[in-house]
């Protein structure tokens, strides 16, 4: 099928979410949101339209169907990632399978989703991963703002909310929107446990009770990122079975 575009002719340039999907549904209710919020939202409904569509633009955010025709969506995930360290990717699926989540996290989805979700649970979810794009310096919606001040220090770790950058022994961190949501969270509340279901619901808007596996490797990138610039250290531990704690001091 061909690339297909729905931008307003003559508008001004919007961020670009790319579908990479078939489902004409989930391109009319969750393109229509994603619209409806300011974004440009493009499809691409097949593996050779998507490459087609990477060339022409660079979009700010994908959706990837892993039923999408014409190439293994598993590559595709990988090649995605690899291209942009930073580019918010939601992996959807017809129905929900533990084990393609899981694979999924690991190769840098930053959600999970499944298409038959209702347009009130699932779709706003995605369309708010999406809408901090269009507005960078403010925190997700679920989110309460922390008290004393917009940047949160460590002796390693950076981390400043207004302008949503973070650097670890002074090198900048390329994190996606989800990763700079989980730090920010984390270094604000320093020696303290937060629980997997806390994360879930603070940062990806979750009930506490959703897979926590998106949390494990969230934290599993974070950390790979802050070590990458700090020679080794992260400053941010395991409390095994509960959930996770920032050390200023390591």
């Amino acid at each position: 099928m061909p690339f297909s575009a729905t931008q307003e002719p003559g508008g001004p340039a919007r961020p670009l979410i790319l579908f990479a999907v078939t489902d004409a549904r989930v391109l009319k209710e969750l393109g229509g949101m994603l619209r409806e919020l300011g974004y440009e939202v493009r499809q691409a409904a097949d593996g050779p339209a998507v490459r087609r569509a990477l060339r022409e633009r660079a979009p700010q955010g994908v959706v990837l169907s892993l039923q999408l025709p014409g190439c293994d969506p598993w590559r595709l995930l990988a090649e995605l990632r690899a291209r942009d360290r930073v580019l918010p990717i939601v992996v959807g699926a017809p129905v929900y399978i533990e084990d393609d989540a899981a694979r999924a996290y690991r190769l840098g989805a930053d959600d999970y989703i499944t298409f038959a979700l209702s347009r009130a649970q699932g779709m706003p979810r995605v369309a708010a991963r999406f809408r901090r794009l269009l507005l960078p310096g403010t925190a997700p919606a679920h989110e309460a703002p922390e008290a004393g001040g917009g940047t949160a220090r460590g002796p390693r770790i950076t981390v400043d909310r207004p302008t949503r950058t973070a650097r670890a022994d002074g090198t900048p961190l390329d994190l996606t929107p989800l990763e700079f949501d989980l730090l920010a969270l984390l270094t604000a509340r320093p020696e303290q446990v937060l629980s997997h279901g806390q994360l879930l619901r603070q940062v990806w808007g979750e009930d506490e009770n959703a897979d926590p596996r998106r949390v494990k490797y969230a934290i599993l990138r974070l950390r790979r990122k802050i070590a990458a610039a700090t020679g080794g250290r992260t400053g941010i531990g395991t409390v095994r079975g509960v959930g996770y704690r920032y050390h200023p001091t390591d």
